[in-house]
């Protein structure tokens, strides 16, 4: 009897041992306001998720491409094309008004000729990535890994890095190197 009650004892207190040990980081992260914090700086917005689809695509893409999936290289990259249609949706709704990422942009939503001239240039970068990946897609069906690659790399270069430049407020400055090889 008095060592049933021992070994009750000890698993009540291995049970509580436990919890604790795995709810402390949550339980900090929340004290210390790390979650708020990090919520706050990483606000889920409708452009970001759509850019982090976008992303992930384009990561997938390359994954593929080092493996020598080409059936995947295609069919990710006619994803890129499909979600770059529902950014410009997103971004420019047909006959509705801009979202509220348009004031980070420095410029007015309610500004008719601004919206018009952003639309023109996000148009020109998306139909080159839509473009690009198209290009992707089939020149996978060749299976020629280098072709392929190069094909991923002009659509980086030429449509996400030219319109990430464009219309991010903190972009970085291309190193030296990189300029000197066209990036």
């Amino acid at each position: 009897m008095k060592q049933a009650g021992k070994l009750r004892l000890a698993l009540i207190c291995a049970v509580a041992v436990t919890t604790v040990t795995v709810s402390y980081p949550w339980n900090v992260n929340t004290v210390a306001g790390e979650d708020i914090e990090k919520y706050h700086m990483e606000k889920p917005t409708p452009t970001r998720l759509l850019m982090r689809l976008i992303s992930s695509h384009t990561s997938k893409i390359l994954d593929a491409i080092l493996i020598g999936d080409f059936n995947a290289v295609g069919k990710e990259a006619n994803a890129v094309a499909e979600n770059s249609k529902t950014i410009m949706n997103n971004f420019f709704p047909e006959g509705g008004q801009v979202g509220e990422w348009f004031k980070e942009s420095g410029k007015d939503p309610k500004d008719p000729k601004a919206v018009k001239a952003m639309k023109e240039d996000f148009e020109k970068y998306l139909e080159a990535v839509i473009d690009a990946s198209k290009n992707i897609a089939t020149t996978a069906k060749s299976k020629n890994i280098v072709e392929t690659y190069k094909s991923f790399d002009e659509m980086l270069t030429k449509a996400c890095f030219a319109c990430h430049e464009a219309f991010r407020p903190e972009w970085p400055e291309w190193p030296e190197w990189m300029k000197i090889t066209g990036g």
